[in-house]
C-alpha cells in the first residue's frame, strides 16, 4: 500500500516540524533493494494491498531477520504481520494482525506466545505489530511515544486529526460467519441461528432442527468452522449485541433482555470473554447520551 508507505513518512514529517529539528530520519528502500549492511534502527513493512497474492522473498526476509539481531526494531501492521511470522521473528512472542486474520496467523505460527486480535498495537521491544490496513497511523504515534515522548505523539494527533485515545481494535471486530463451506449440516444450523430468536436459541434445539445429536453437531462445526455451535452461537449473539449498542444505542439492560439474559452480570461475563471489553465499555465508545 503506497499510502502506508508514504503515510508513516508524512507523520513523522509532522513530528519533526512539532519539534523543529530532524529528529526522524525517513529512507524508503525498495524491497529488491534493501542494503543488508546499512541497518536502520526501526524497519517498517507495509501492508500488501486487499486482493495482492503473498509472496515471501527469501533474500527479504533473510535481511528483516540479520537487520533483527543487529539491533534493529521491525514494525508490521496487518497482513505484513506475516513476514515477521515466516522471517522467525515470532516466536515466543505476542503480537496482533487485522482481526479477519488472526486466526490464520495463529495457525501457521503455533509457536507464537499469543495473538492480540483486540489490541490496535502490541510492542513487543524489538517488535511492534499494528492491527488493520490504516494501523500504520496507530504504529506512527506509538513509534513518536516510545522514541521521543508522549506528549509529542499526543501533539501529532491533534495537528493531523487521528484518534490517539487508546482505541481497541475490538470496537471494529465483527462476526463474519463462512457460508460458502458447503456442509449442509452446518449451513442448516447457521440458519437456525438467524431465524430463531436470540433468547430461545440452544445447542440442544439446534441439534434437534438438525436431527442430529450435539456430539455430531459439535464435530461438523469443529471440522468446517473451527468453532464449536456453542462459540458460534455466542460470537453471533455477541455481534448482535453490538450493532444494537452501536447503531440503535441500546443500553446494556436492553441489550442483555434482548439476547436472554435475566441477568446482566452473566451478559457482561460472556460479552468480555467473546468481545475482550466489558459492555459498557464497547457502550461508551459509541454512546452520544
Amino acid at each position: 500500500m503506497k499510502s502506508a508507505a508514504a503515510g508513516i513518512s508524512d507523520i513523522l514529517t509532522v513530528a519533526n516540524y512539532v519539534l523543529n529539528e530532524q529528529f526522524f530520519v525517513v529512507t524508503q528502500a525498495a524491497s529488491s533493494a534493501l542494503p543488508a549492511h546499512d541497518v536502520p534502527d526501526v524497519v517498517f513493512i507495509p501492508p500488501r494491498k486487499i486482493g495482492a497474492d503473498a509472496c515471501y522473498d527469501q533474500a527479504i526476509l533473510a535481511t528483516l531477520k540479520q537487520w533483527h539481531r543487529q539491533g534493529c526494531t521491525v514494525a508490521a501492521n496487518c497482513a505484513s504481520v506475516f513476514w515477521l511470522g515466516h522471517a522467525g521473528l515470532l516466536e515466543n512472542r505476542a503480537a496482533t494482525t487485522h482481526w479477519k486474520l488472526c486466526d490464520q496467523l495463529a495457525s501457521e505460527f503455533p509457536t507464537m506466545a499469543d495473538v492480540k486480535r483486540h489490541e490496535m498495537v502490541v510492542d513487543e521491544g524489538s517488535i511492534i505489530t499494528g492491527s488493520g490496513l490504516f494501523a500504520f497511523q496507530d504504529l506512527a504515534l506509538h513509534l513518536i511515544a516510545r522514541y521521543a515522548g508522549f506528549e509529542l505523539a499526543k501533539e501529532v494527533a491533534d495537528i493531523c486529526l487521528l484518534d490517539f485515545s487508546g482505541r481497541l481494535q475490538a470496537y471494529y471486530e465483527r462476526f463474519l460467519p463462512d457460508f460458502s463451506h458447503g456442509n449442509a449440516l452446518v449451513l442448516k444450523a447457521q440458519q437456525y441461528c438467524q431465524q430463531t430468536p436470540l433468547d430461545q436459541q440452544s445447542n440442544k434445539a439446534m441439534a434437534q432442527v438438525c436431527c442430529v445429536s450435539e456430539k455430531t453437531l459439535t464435530r461438523a462445526f469443529k471440522k468446517v468452522l473451527n468453532l464449536t455451535p456453542q462459540q458460534y452461537r455466542l460470537s453471533y449473539k455477541m455481534d448482535v449485541a453490538k450493532r444494537e449498542m452501536n447503531i440503535n444505542k441500546s443500553t446494556v439492560e436492553q441489550v442483555a433482555f434482548l439476547l436472554g439474559y435475566n441477568d446482566v452480570s452473566n451478559f457482561t461475563r460472556v460479552f468480555k470473554k467473546v468481545v475482550g471489553i466489558t459492555p459498557t465499555h464497547y457502550r461508551s465508545r459509541f454512546s452520544h447520551d
